[in-house]
């Protein structure tokens, strides 16, 4: 990254230049490999205070890194908590450049560049997620509901990552924590009932 940007320096072309970090989502040690990834670990936690790691439902299984570089159009420093999915990119980008999209292309695919480039704090109202066993889960700005799920609570084939499976609905409620270790959908059915809502409209097609 270091020598890319110091190219587009010398280029003289940063400041006008779009630059995203972000990658893959949920970080996972052993995944098959012998390559002494947890014996090198060293203490680090490769998904910081998040619960989880790759394929599970919780936070530590579906966040992504989203770093943006533009000089000439986007204040440093700026943190935004707006929900944004890298889906978002086509379109975004797309409208970024008057791009036309081929007709019934990206259908999932909504354009948030003036979230992107900070000029608007409003993301997603919510943004779903998918396990490794196929468990969906909602994530809004405040809550994560994770539906029930009769699977194996830990990836039975290999790394030791929790799957996020429960018999029973879970609930997070993000604004206390977000880390995920209270499920509190006993004592809130009503935000239970609108999550199973929102997942009962995607799966039939008719979310907006």
């Amino acid at each position: 990254v270091g020598e890319i940007m110091k190219t587009l320096e010398q280029l003289k072309i940063a400041d006008n230049t779009l630059v995203i970090l972000t990658s893959d989502n949920g970080p996972v040690v052993d995944d098959g490999y012998d390559d002494q990834a947890e014996e090198l670990l060293n203490g680090h936690s490769p998904a910081g205070p998040f619960r989880g790691n790759k394929y599970s439902a919780f936070e530590g299984g579906t966040a992504v890194p989203f770093i943006v570089s533009w000089p000439a159009r986007v204040a440093g420093g700026q943190v935004s908590d707006a929900l944004f999915s890298q889906i978002d990119l086509v379109a975004s980008l797309g409208s970024l450049v008057k791009a036309r999209l081929p007709q019934g292309s990206a259908p999932d695919s909504r354009d948030y560049l003036r979230t992107i480039v900070g000029a608007d704090k409003q993301g997603r109202d919510y943004i779903l997620g998918q396990s490794n066993t196929h468990v969906l889960s909602v994530q809004t700005a405040d809550w994560r509901y994770i539906e029930p799920s009769d699977g194996p609570k830990m990836i039975p084939w290999g790394p030791k990552v929790e799957t996020g499976n429960l018999p029973q609905p879970q609930l997070y409620d993000r604004t206390k924590s977000l880390f995920e270790q209270d499920n509190v959908a006993a004592a809130h059915p009503e935000v239970v009932f609108r999550m199973q809502n929102i997942l009962r409209r995607e799966r039939a097609g008719k979310a907006k």
